[in-house]
């Protein structure tokens, strides 16, 4: 039941307004982006990880009364209406922030989005392969060049998160157990337009030995700050 209703939560979402913003003082491009990214990836497409236990027990309760295989538009409402209201409680409340950890270099085997390395390799009518000629007509392979290359410009503590905290992922030996809190996050170069108001990147998020996923991400940039338009998925565990 709870696999489903992670995957459920993918699907159902919430108005995108009723969210408190994070402020952000980056004036670096790049940067602001990777910030406005991982804000939207936390807290809209991390299932429920950065909640308190009460909020997502909240939400299981709910659902275990529900049909996951067909969510009715009151379903779809409700957890709507439960998203907000927990991201506004959470909000600036530093005691009660799951840690997530950035990984920016090349520990063990981090998944991105696990795409090939050419562009000819990607099957006829790829969604990928479709979003890479859609963006960057002819320059394919530069931009999957840069979705195969893990961002190192950014470090954990320059980001700037309002329901949450990150910090660097760090190498444990394998005979210790792995805590990993929310997740360890890897993300990749991003590709920019020429009016660098719309990009490319990818990432991968391992949630514990058999939970996580990759995604192709084409974002864009609404009234000064980056939004995820289009998700398309790679690989899930």
């Amino acid at each position: 039941m709870r696999l489903s209703l992670l995957i459920l939560l993918l699907v159902l979402g919430s108005c995108e307004s009723d969210y408190r913003v994070c402020p952000a003082t980056h004036t670096n491009p790049t940067n602001l982006l990777y910030n406005d990214v991982v804000i939207e990836l936390i807290e809209r497409r991390f299932y429920l990880s950065y909640l308190p236990d009460e909020n997502v027990k909240e939400i299981e309760r709910y659902f275990s009364g529900v049909n996951l295989l067909e969510p009715t538009r009151a379903d779809s409402i409700w957890i709507g209406k439960q998203r907000v209201r927990f991201q506004r409680q959470l909000f600036q409340d530093t005691a009660q922030f799951q840690t997530f950890y950035l990984n920016t270099v090349w520990q063990g085997n981090p998944k991105l989005a696990d795409l090939p390395g050419q562009f000819t390799a990607f099957r006829a009518g790829s969604r990928i392969a479709t979003m890479l000629t859609t963006f960057a007509p002819h320059l394919e392979q530069a931009a999957l060049d840069s979705l195969n290359g893990i961002q190192t410009r950014m470090q954990a503590a320059e980001f700037q998160l309002c329901t949450s905290k990150l910090l660097p992922a760090r190498p444990r030996p394998y005979t210790r157990p792995l805590n990993i809190g929310g997740g360890v996050l890897t993300l990749s170069n991003v590709v920019f337009n020429k009016s660098q108001d719309q990009a490319l990147l990818s990432y991968g998020w391992l949630c514990g030995p058999k939970c996580g996923f990759g995604e192709v991400l084409w974002v864009e940039k609404i009234q000064g700050r980056w939004r995820i338009k289009q998700a398309e998925g790679t690989w899930i565990s």
